[in-house]
């Protein structure tokens, strides 16, 4: 027991509320933690009574994720799909919650070209990124394919390339 007098299950149900109280977390982030406190043995149970208490839901934290990640501007769909996995989310779902996000911008390819377009437009200060030399293009085409952008959705950005596909 801790000198507090607190049993192993309400330290862990203490922690949890604070990791959750400060953001969003999934149920493999929470169970890391837990397990660095160790407090593992009771990880199942406080789990299950964040998840009753309505504090722990990886579909939701996948969607609003993907929503975050996807913002223009920021990440194309594969980062954020990796981003969200790392989170402890399974690939398929981050996959779904990215591909949901993507249908609420105007569908996946055109909110795919949309978001890569802000972001192409934004890194090439206000400039037409198809308008860009050949060696400014390169750059821009190798910082949007590592921002996890599909290279079709870059080459129609950058004009009319859309063999650029890389993995």
């Amino acid at each position: 027991m801790a000198p507090s007098g607190e049993t192993p299950l309400q330290r862990a149900k203490a922690l949890a509320l604070r990791a959750v109280g400060r953001r969003a977390h999934t149920e493999a982030e929470l169970r890391r933690k837990l397990a660095k406190a160790e407090l593992t043995e009771v990880a199942d149970a406080t789990l299950a009574w964040l998840r009753g208490l309505g504090y722990l839901d990886d579909r939701a934290f996948a969607s609003g994720r993907a929503r975050a990640l996807l913002r223009p501007g920021r990440l194309g769909p594969r980062l954020a799909e990796r981003r969200i996995a790392l989170a402890g989310i399974p690939a398929a779902d981050a996959r779904a919650a990215v591909a949901e996000a993507l249908d609420a911008q105007g569908g996946s390819s055109r909110g795919e070209l949309a978001l890569c377009r802000a972001l192409a437009e934004r890194r090439a200060k206000g400039a037409d990124p198809a308008s860009l030399d050949d060696r400014a293009r390169a750059r821009l085409a190798r910082f949007l394919l590592g921002r996890g952008f599909s290279g079709r959705a870059v080459g129609q950005v950058l004009g009319g390339r859309e063999d650029l596909e890389a993995e």
